[in-house]
């Protein structure tokens, strides 16, 4: 046995077991052979920064249950394993894609869909939104799979409460282009843009950097599938342009580790939210280059959604993962 850590590093299991199983039957056999009082959780690519994990938990790892498994008009079945950043090439040899998704690639689709991660724009919802149907593997061994309302309302954003997930349908869109653009402007600047540029843009979020007290405004706008990508990213905190296949351009890399909190609140309450919190960094925290990026997102009827019933402005605070 030796340590296993989340991505940013915060979170360390100590003691760690780690089983890889081959397939669904693998994980089946591997749950019903739990004693009693045992945790299991499956670590996705470990990318969330909440405790799931702790010390004594057996850990699972998933990776072999990967890849596009069926293709059914707009829906598509992928294994749990799959990683975000395999998706998108796999979904485009269909001519389909994603409707959405968020600036960070790296997580595996049950655990993007099992924790509720999201990009932003309005009557644009979570990946969770997106699933039709799920299958996985209960506390007993035995395998489930939830198709009707009620259930893909407890299962779409469930942290791993309701067992192991081992596929997921999604509902699919057509394969689209996205134009994105970034300008770098002051704060009231960005807020007296926000609800024109939430209704004018398929996708708006914004950054705001306490130490300069500056806004970076971004904005994704569909286009046809461009002949001639232009995929360099832009540098943080620059003004720019890109284009590419949706899948090329919704993520942005992440090299350096960091660690981040987010509050969903009522939408028509999020400007406000944000100018609270930015009076408070200002005032405690003046120096801190690490970003707030507030996005909007829209309701959804899963249980624990932090979305469920609403659309929300997701509002992240983020700080170097070396740092408190």
């Amino acid at each position: 046995m030796s340590p296993w850590t989340n991505w940013s590093g915060g979170v360390v299991v100590p003691d760690a077991r780690v089983a890889t199983p081959a397939d669904e039957a693998a994980v089946a056999e591997t749950v019903a052979g739990l004693g009693p009082g045992a945790v299991l959780r499956a670590v996705g690519s470990g990318h969330s920064f909440v405790p799931f994990w702790g010390p004594g938990d057996r850990l699972l790892d998933l990776r072999e249950l990967a890849g596009l498994r069926a293709v059914e008009g707009h829906r598509v079945t992928l294994g749990a394993g799959t990683p975000l950043h395999a998706v998108g090439p796999l979904l485009a040899a269909h001519g389909l894609a994603l409707a959405n998704q968020g600036d960070i690639d790296r997580q595996t689709v049950a655990g993007a869909v099992a924790t509720g991660t999201h990009g932003t724009g309005r009557g644009l919802g979570s990946l969770s939104s997106m699933v039709r149907r799920l299958r996985l593997v209960d506390g007993t061994g035995a395998v489930r799979v939830l198709e009707d309302a009620e259930g893909l309302a407890a299962g779409r954003v469930s942290l791993g409460l309701l067992g192991v997930l081992t596929e997921l349908t999604l509902e699919a869109v057509p394969a689209y282009g996205l134009h994105e653009r970034n300008v770098v402007e002051d704060v009231d600047a960005t807020l007296a843009a926000l609800d024109a540029r939430l209704a004018t843009h398929r996708h708006h979020e914004f950054w705001w950097i306490p130490r300069e007290d500056r806004c970076v405004a971004k904005t994704l706008d569909a286009v046809e599938l461009p002949a001639a990508p232009r995929l360099e990213e832009i540098p943080f905190g620059e003004a720019g342009e890109r284009w590419g296949a949706s899948w090329q351009v919704f993520p942005s890399a992440r090299e350096q580790r960091f660690e981040e909190m987010e509050y969903a609140v009522p939408a028509t309450e999020g400007p406000a939210c944000f100018r609270a919190l930015r009076a408070v960094l200002r005032d405690a925290f003046p120096k801190l280059p690490w970003p707030v990026e507030y996005r909007v997102v829209a309701g959804d009827d899963g249980w624990l959604s932090p979305t469920a019933g609403r659309e929300v402005a997701a509002i992240s605070v983020h700080q170097d993962a070396r740092r408190d």
